[in-house]
């Protein structure tokens, strides 16, 4: 009971009234549930915690009532269900996928419109179309101004010194891996160690006709990092080696580990590490030249008047943190775009190296490029095209 502020004598009689009227109320209530936690804050630049916590609590209240996230990806199965189980365990809220192909993806988005459904939050993979082709449509919305939690908002977190933007507008698509991708594969039986560390090395004549390349115009990607990286007048010189060009990489890779041929180049990352965790003779090389960032093609964008604006909010925060940022590097084997996220578990060949030269490939700039490289391909190596 409180003492009474404006003197120091309280009366008997007055005691015995307020013991009365104390005994005649109703008991207290039980104190509320205790709200969902948000994730911890990283420490630097935390804003106050009147502000964005709260700000998270009622988002996160109100992206429960909608029930559910709708995401449409050409991401497999695993990738699907893994994600989706962190999210659900995490938040209580489940992830409605839409598997579809990439080429799909921006048609099938355009037509609901169209029709004047909106089905979609989440545009997952498939970035060429999220950039080359929503983006301009006015389908995409801005996530930049939906980030609250104070890890995310910490530039100093993450590698480059920012979120990791995929658009020049630095606000709508994102990518939170970024693992060096080295492009030269080689048969460990047939080539030495360091025999093939540069790029220029594939050029000497004793790799003519024995160097497999990825379909050079079907995958521009190929061609844009190669003449990124040593310059356009370098395509024209790999033509002159006469490689053997297929458009299957696994069967690439088939080739080299069974010895048909020593060198591959640009195999992408997560086939290749399958034959090598089950023993096959390869290595990859570690260009001098230097090699790309790429992100396991996950990047993502929020579609513009998204079904669920609260889930959709709580994902785009969410998949920028340590927590899944960890999680996500050791289920897909890449490293984080995060840089307090732990490396303990990936091969050194896929970490980034202090003071080395990167190309990000994960950029609309590079995007384009790449678009724009294709008639030059065609023309180099059309002799191996027919």
């Amino acid at each position: 009971m409180k003492r009474n502020a404006m003197g120091k004598i309280v009366f008997p009689g007055l005691i015995c009234l307020a013991v009365v009227l104390l005994s005649c109320a109703p008991p207290p209530a039980s104190p509320p549930a205790p709200a969902a936690k948000a994730p911890a804050a990283a420490g630097r630049g935390v804003a106050p915690a009147s502000g964005w916590q709260q700000d998270w609590e009622k988002t996160l209240a109100a992206a429960r009532k909608e029930g559910n996230l709708s995401i449409y990806t050409p991401a497999g199965s695993g990738v699907r269900t893994e994600i989706g189980k962190w999210f659900k365990e995490k938040f209580g809220l489940e992830i409605d996928w839409t598997p579809i192909p990439a080429a799909q993806t921006s048609p099938k988005i355009s037509r609901e419109r169209q029709s004047g459904l909106y089905l979609v939050d989440i545009q997952m993979g498939a970035l060429s179309r999220q950039l080359g082709e929503m983006k301009p449509a006015g389908i995409l919305a801005p996530i930049k101004p939906l980030l609250v939690l104070p890890e995310v908002l910490d530039q100093k977190a993450f590698f480059g010194g920012d979120v990791p933007w995929v658009d020049n507008d630095k606000a709508y698509t994102i990518n939170n891996l970024l693992s060096p991708e080295h492009r030269i594969a080689y048969n460990t039986n047939l080539v030495k160690a360091g025999e093939v560390d540069s790029y220029n090395d594939l050029l000497e004549p004793k790799w003519k006709g024995k160097v497999v390349l990825i379909h050079p115009v079907l995958n521009s990607r190929v061609p844009a990092i190669l003449a990124t990286i040593m310059g356009k007048e370098y395509l024209t010189k790999l033509a002159q080696q006469r490689p053997v060009i297929t458009e299957n990489q696994r069967l690439g890779i088939e080739w080299v580990a069974q010895g048909k041929y020593p060198v591959m180049l640009f195999s992408r990352t997560d086939e290749l590490m399958e034959f090598i965790r089950a023993g096959a003779p390869i290595a990859r090389a570690i260009a001098k030249e230097g090699t790309t960032l790429a992100g396991g093609a996950i990047t993502f964008s929020m579609v513009d008047r998204a079904p669920h604006p609260n889930a959709a909010k709580i994902f785009v925060n969410w998949w920028l943190t340590k927590e899944l940022g960890t999680q996500l590097s050791k289920f897909l084997t890449l490293q984080s775009a995060r840089l307090d996220v732990p490396t303990d578990h990936l091969p050194k060949e896929i970490m980034r190296v202090p003071g080395a030269k990167y190309v990000n490939a994960e950029t609309e700039d590079f995007q384009q490029f790449q678009f724009g490289i294709r008639d030059l391909s065609r023309d180099v190596f059309a002799e191996f095209l027919k």
